[in-house]
């Protein structure tokens, strides 16, 4: 398939980020508030009593603010991952079927917004997370899969009836490994740009074990991330895999974006969830 006709030019979208790079200022202080750091504490004179520490002033998931409304930034919560991880997480929308949103490399949940709010309007429950260490997120063990796993059970117990995973680049590799964990408790994928194999995470081995549809997504000038691609549908045991591919090298997330992104990646994401909503 070719890049949409009503999308804007190649020149503009060779100057558009590849992905949505996340607000870094405040990466670190919100990560100290969520792992209950403290500030660093004054000094004074000689004189002065011993200086005690700070209380932390960083409010919960502000490293998320700027891409979020005021509503939206109540709606944030704790998402208790594996082991001791502990996540930023956003719940927006309140369908029963649940779309998991698993960010790139070195993002946050903001990576998907807005086009999370056109999900949400869709009539789905969309829940997105930053994984440990990223965004809003304290520092974790790293089991992003593991993450994954947990958005999905969080959203069962949240009273969704069917869960679709959906990552971007890195957060594509996560959906497909823990697919492959979830099995039948599950009902869909959608992989953008995954690479085959990241940060200890094998797609292309658990392709083997995911049975349930899966909707792969990329540019085709997107060098190695769209041969990786490939070779993971390839490997895919389910029969139904459709593909949906843009003439460019737009990746990952950046390929449903509502600025730099493409209608026909937009429109092929939400048939797909259709057709398993209604399925």
């Amino acid at each position: 398939m070719t890049d949409n006709a009503d999308s804007t030019d190649a020149s503009t979208r060779r100057a558009a980020r590849r992905w949505l790079t996340p607000i870094t200022g405040l990466v670190l202080a919100a990560t100290m508030a969520l792992a209950g750091c403290d500030n660093t504490p004054s000094h004074g004179s000689a004189s002065s009593h011993p200086a005690t520490p700070s209380t932390a002033s960083t409010p919960f998931g502000a490293a998320d603010w700027t891409c979020l409304s005021g509503r939206e930034r109540k709606q944030l919560f704790v998402l208790r991952g594996p082991g001791p991880d502990r996540m930023t997480a956003l719940s927006v929308g309140t369908g029963r079927v649940a779309v998991i949103l698993a960010h790139q490399v070195s993002g946050s949940l903001c990576q998907w917004w807005p086009y999370g709010r056109t999900l949400a309007a869709a009539g789905l429950r969309v829940v997105a997370f930053d994984f440990d260490g990223d965004g809003a997120s304290p520092p974790g063990d790293g089991n992003y899969p593991g993450e994954v796993v947990a958005a999905a059970q969080w959203a069962r117990q949240a009273g969704a009836r069917k869960i679709i995973l959906m990552g971007g680049s890195m957060g594509g590799t996560a959906v497909m490994v823990a697919a492959a964990h979830l099995g039948a408790s599950i009902n869909g994928v959608i992989d953008l740009s995954g690479p085959a194999v990241f940060a200890g995470m094998n797609a292309l081995a658990a392709a083997k074990n995911v049975r349930v549809p899966v909707l792969f997504g990329y540019g085709v000038k997107d060098s190695a991330f769209a041969t990786d691609v490939r070779q993971v549908r390839t490997a895919t045991a389910s029969r139904d895999k459709p593909v949906v591919t843009v003439g460019d090298q737009t990746h990952g997330a950046a390929l449903v974006d509502l600025g730099v992104g493409y209608a026909k990646v937009r429109h092929a994401v939400l048939g797909f969830i259709h057709a398993i909503s209604h399925g």
